[in-house]
């Protein structure tokens, strides 16, 4: 038999959306910084921990983006007399 994986929890989710977004910054960070050149090349830990933050500084401001959305569509109250109008 084989086992079931446990439902993914929103924290799960997040996690797995911030590393994932994480990877693709550090992939292309990466590329960049070692190509040849006559800079200083970046420690990799250094370089994924700072993608890591910039992946948690976008998900942090969609975040709130989204809250601004869902906190305006509340101001919308809209009732069935005004449905019916539209069919007008």
């Amino acid at each position: 038999m084989s086992a079931q994986a446990a439902p993914a929890t929103p924290a799960d989710t997040l996690a797995n959306q911030t590393r994932d977004l994480a990877a693709q910054i550090y992939v292309q960070i990466a590329g960049r910084a070692m190509l040849p050149s006559e800079k200083a090349k970046p420690n990799p830990v250094d370089l994924a921990k700072y993608c890591y933050k910039l992946a948690e500084a976008f998900q942090s401001i969609e975040a709130d983006k989204h809250k601004d959305a869902l906190a305006k569509m509340a101001k919308y109250d809209v009732k069935v007399d005004d449905m019916a109008s539209w069919k007008k």
